[in-house]
């Protein structure tokens, strides 16, 4: 049994079993090995059998009949793995144990992620004169191989359409070479090239009619880079004898026998990258007006792929955004979710990140019966990498609490902790540790606002443990901190705070003050925790106004009833 195999596109059957009958191959329908190609003859050559053997012969084509490289001119004897060249179409001759199980694919598209490691930009030795246009004379120019009017209107709607439905880039760069293909029949290779993020240029899409031109492409970069910095589109009718690409490889290596190049160009008028299509026929060129029509496809792919990365930059804004809300759901659990409830004592708390995510903290953290350690703390910095060190401090002051006998022996273990991390940021941090029994706070400020207390009975407000405040925590290891105790006289409250409370803006960008603060609660009539806790939240409102806030803020109240 004997076998004619081709991969190429053009083939109407690739693969066909020689029998005793001759076999006509050519352009003509009837044909028994039909070739879709202008260049071809009606009916070109025949494959007749004699005496057990199999011989070629061309039927007086026009563009002759090649047997291993050699113009046949009678009938010649085929030999197993024996190549008939019929203008740029090939085909192989396979006898005996040698026949494949089967061919090649033919139109294969690499896919986006594989194209890097098969493309080879060549620079060209930096010679080449790229011109918008050149008008060279057709070789060889068969109207029979191009697409008629009505043919490329036809292609050019189902391109809008195709490019229109899709919403993945890959699809999108499929689509544009598979429109492309179909559109201009003799085209052998066709490639996208994108300017990335870092300004270089890559290969993101390849498509080629035979499978072995896909083992390593070579892309002139010249051309590439003067089309894109251009805006102009490029032409050549005879590559390999065009001066401009005297100096590339590219070229010379695959016989390109003409080029098409034009530029993408999205909304802002600005280069994104090339489309590009060439032809290795020698019968077969582009001319000015498919460069028309490819720049006309050029300028709808070049809108179809900014929808593409527009749409790919909104999925990842709602994933960004979903996140963020399941952060903020995250974060809001790390804090606690009721005020303690414990006889003679009252809690306020307020919090109000500046993001969906914030870094300032607070927390109440019951060490016995009759102890209570009331946190509040703030992350340099905002949004996602302060809440996860917030949530690290939420943990280690926790576990430094449980650990360690006295507040300030926690501290100091929470400064050691975070110093250990070698992080870039810093924590403010405020411990009042509340003896219920004794009515006695203990306050270890670690670089905090100040806390305020109101007393009662004599209606004065003041900052405390001012001056024995130490470093914040993460700056330097071993640092010493200091303790100030004081007790809660019936009716007297104690104001723990971030500064994104006293800090808060107006639409001036005035700042609320400590010293506004302060006058506020002092002039309030109210006597409990959860009434100042209201008053000064109220004078932030107030003051800030329609004003989104600046900072993070919280704010925590404890009193004595």
């Amino acid at each position: 049994m004997a076998l004619l195999t081709s991969s190429d596109d053009s083939v109407v059957k690739p693969k066909i079993e020689l029998k005793s009958k001759p076999i006509i191959i050519g352009r003509h329908p009837e044909c028994d090995v039909q070739i879709d190609d202008g260049s071809v003859s009606r009916h070109h050559a025949q494959i007749a059998q004699e005496n057990g053997n199999f011989y070629v012969q061309d039927l007086n084509s026009r563009n002759g009949t090649f047997l291993n490289n050699s113009a046949v001119h009678q009938p010649t004897k085929l030999y197993d793995g024996s190549e008939i060249r019929i203008c740029d179409v090939r085909f192989t001759f396979y006898t005996g144990d040698q026949i494949p199980q089967q061919v090649s694919p033919r139109n294969t598209i690499d896919a986006p992620s594989k194209i890097t490691s098969s493309v080879i930009f060549d620079d060209d030795g930096g010679n080449s004169t790229v011109m918008s246009r050149l008008d060279v004379p057709s070789h060889y120019h068969t109207p029979g191989g191009k697409a008629n009017a009505d043919d490329k209107l036809q292609a050019l709607i189902q391109i809008i359409h195709a490019l229109s439905e899709s919403v993945e880039r890959d699809d999108i760069l499929d689509n544009i070479l598979e429109c492309l293909f179909e559109l201009f029949t003799a085209a052998d290779r066709g490639f996208i090239i994108l300017k990335s993020s870092d300004g270089s240029i890559q290969p993101v899409g390849m498509k080629t009619r035979r499978p072995r031109d896909e083992e390593q492409i070579r892309v002139s970069r010249t051309i590439v880079n003067q089309v894109m910095e251009s805006k102009q589109s490029l032409i050549s009718s005879d590559a390999a004898a065009d001066s401009r690409f005297d100096m590339s490889q590219s070229i010379a290596d695959f016989r390109i026998r003409s080029i098409m190049c034009a530029p993408l160009i999205n909304s802002k008028d600005e280069s994104i990258g090339v489309v590009q299509l060439d032809t290795l026929k020698t019968s077969i060129a582009f001319d000015e007006e498919d460069l028309e029509i490819l720049v006309t496809v050029a300028l709808q792919a070049s809108l179809a792929i900014q929808k593409v990365d527009l749409f790919e930059d909104v999925k990842k804004s709602d994933e960004i955004q979903n996140d963020l809300e399941l952060a903020h759901e995250l974060q809001q659990r790390f804090l606690p979710q009721r005020n303690p409830d414990i006889k003679h004592y009252e809690f306020f708390s307020y919090y109000r990140p500046m993001q969906q995510v914030g870094g300032d903290y607070f927390d109440y953290v019951q060490l016995s019966p009759s102890r209570i350690a009331v946190i509040v703390a703030d992350v340099v910095g905002h949004g996602i990498a302060a809440a996860m060190l917030m949530a690290k401090v939420s943990a280690e002051s926790r576990f430094a609490l449980a650990s360690k006998a006295t507040a300030l022996e926690a501290v100091q273990r929470m400064n050691d902790s975070l110093c250990g991390m070698n992080l870039d940021r810093f924590v403010t941090l405020v411990i009042g540790l509340i003896d219920t029994e004794k009515n006695n706070v203990e306050i270890v400020n670690a670089g905090h606002m100040p806390p305020i207390i109101r007393k009662s009975e004599s209606g004065d407000v003041s900052m405390v443990a001012i001056k024995e405040s130490g470093l914040p925590l993460g700056i330097m290891e071993d640092a010493e901190y200091n303790v100030v105790t004081f007790e809660l006289s019936p009716g007297d409250t104690v104001v723990m705070y971030t500064d994104g409370i006293n800090e808060s803006m107006d639409a001036d960008g005035n700042q609320l003050t400590t010293a506004t603060l302060l006058k506020e609660i002092q002039e309030s009539q109210t006597k409990t925790a959860g009434a100042i806790g209201k008053v000064i939240c109220d004078a932030v409102s107030r003051h800030a106004g329609n004003q989104n806030p600046i900072d993070d803020m919280c704010l925590v109240c404890v009193g004595r009833m």
